[in-house]
């Protein structure tokens, strides 16, 4: 099994939304698309309660059944889609994947 983790520190303001607005329609946006890629096995997100400004604001939190499952997500079209929107909305990211046995 593959974990797949991202923060994401998301700009200010975007697309007429507040970060935090945006970050929870990402949130969502990642717990919809999960569930209608094969391949993934849970999806968790959450929003950091800290509010510090060095800290990050949203974690995804992914697993999959291989890393061609990954893979596959990456390049899914519901994926590409919500990735267009992540883009336009984040300042940043950090990703971390990982294999537990």
């Amino acid at each position: 099994m593959i974990k797949h983790v991202v923060f994401f520190k998301m700009k200010e303001e975007a697309e007429g939304r507040t970060g935090i607005e945006n970050a929870k329609m990402l949130a969502d946006k990642f717990k919809d698309i999960s569930a209608k890629i094969p391949g993934v096995v849970s999806v968790e997100t959450g929003m950091n309660y800290n509010k510090e400004k060095q800290f990050y604001d949203l974690c995804l939190n992914q697993a999959f059944k291989s890393d061609k499952a990954l893979q596959d997500y990456l390049v899914h079209p519901l994926h590409m889609e919500v990735r267009e929107f992540v883009f336009n909305v984040i300042d940043h990211r950090m990703v971390v994947d990982y294999e537990v046995e």
